[in-house]
């Protein structure tokens, strides 16, 4: 893909915004729910809280209300399963298990499929996505309770304990080779979900749709008369504005930032952590990453946070297809020249 490096300049476009919700991929297209029984064009929106965000499914199609409804309700209820399977919040969940005794025996087939995608994606990024920041996200977490920021002791500690090469995966046993391991699906387990989601609807006829959770959306084919998803990114420092914008057949577009899970006042510590530091990276505000799949756009976006914004675009160069957006600390944009538009 010829590729082309844009920096566009914009006065405090970057200002840092500690407001939730800002900065996320979302759709450019509004929907009206539409009710009665004959089949006709519908559009429907529902929504549920789940995977530590909100999860909203939009239908455009030439269905009855019934089956769409009816796909819709099937597809949440796949979704709270492997949320179930893949969170490590829940006691119960076979990812706490393995955190909590460095072990776990006859791992699901779905988390079996999405530790090897981690894998998959760690060894394409250099290690720049790892799912084994657990012990350093624990230690950033400290800032929420207003205690002093963690010692550089206690970093290199943390820095240690994260480590893909020591994560043993096989699908008759996972465990940890260093005492004190951890790991966290959340910058790609919710991809996988939303994907999983996605094929669940297609499942049920559904042939336009879009799935979106937080900052990563998933478009079902076209819209119903045939024109693309138009997505746009918001500007973190103005939600009613826009940094680009970009059309979608077919694909998944995810934005990550410093914005939203943010551990200190200024901003500093936040939920997205450089392996190689056991800290949150300051090169950029956001990434965002249009791709095939949400569970490549998510570790990718992840990917394009840690590494400088030029290395994190040469990176992304060895994904057929994908391009992003990255708004840097320094008030620059930075594309893939086939992003789309820039407002």
């Amino acid at each position: 893909m010829n590729r082309a490096f844009a920096e566009l300049k914009r006065r405090d476009l970057l200002r840092l915004a500690c407001l939730a919700g800002l900065g996320l991929a979302i759709p450019l297209t509004e929907f009206l729910d539409i009710r009665g029984s004959e089949v006709r064009q519908l559009e429907l929106q529902r929504s549920i809280k789940a995977l530590g965000t909100t999860v909203t499914i939009r239908v455009e199609e030439d269905l009855s209300p019934a089956k769409a409804e009816a796909g819709i309700n099937d597809t949440f209820s796949e979704i709270r399963r492997l949320e179930t399977q893949l969170t490590r919040f829940q006691p119960s969940s076979q990812v706490h298990r393995l955190n909590q005794t460095g072990q776990l025996e006859t791992p699901a087939p779905e988390l079996f499929d999405v530790l090897n995608k981690a894998r998959h994606f760690y060894d394409r990024t250099d290690g720049a996505f790892d799912i084994t920041v657990k012990p350093a996200l624990d230690l950033l977490q400290r800032c929420l309770v207003g205690t002093s920021l963690p010692s550089d002791a206690e970093f290199e500690t943390a820095k240690g304990l994260i480590d893909s090469e020591s994560l043993s995966v096989s699908k008759d046993i996972v465990s940890f080779w260093k005492p004190g391991m951890g790991i966290t699906l959340d910058c790609i387990g919710k991809g996988y979900v939303l994907d999983m989601a996605a094929a669940r609807l297609r499942a049920h006829g559904i042939r336009s749709a879009l799935v979106q959770g937080g900052g990563t959306l998933v478009a079902i084919g076209t819209r119903l008369d045939g024109s693309p998803w138009r997505i746009g990114v918001r500007d973190p420092k103005d939600p009613n504005s826009l940094i680009g914008t970009i059309s979608l057949v077919d694909g998944a577009v995810a934005t990550s930032g410093d914005y939203e899970n943010f551990f200190s006042p200024d901003g500093t510590c936040y939920h997205i952590v450089d392996p190689s530091t056991a800290r949150s990276p300051l090169y950029s505000h956001s990434a965002t990453v249009a791709a095939p799949t949400a569970h490549e756009a998510d570790p990718l976006g992840v990917a394009l946070m840690v590494k400088e914004p030029r290395e994190g675009l040469k990176l992304l160069e060895g994904f057929r297809g994908d391009e992003c957006l990255i708004a840097t600390r320094d008030g620059r944009l930075v594309r893939s020249s086939g992003f789309g538009v820039i407002s």
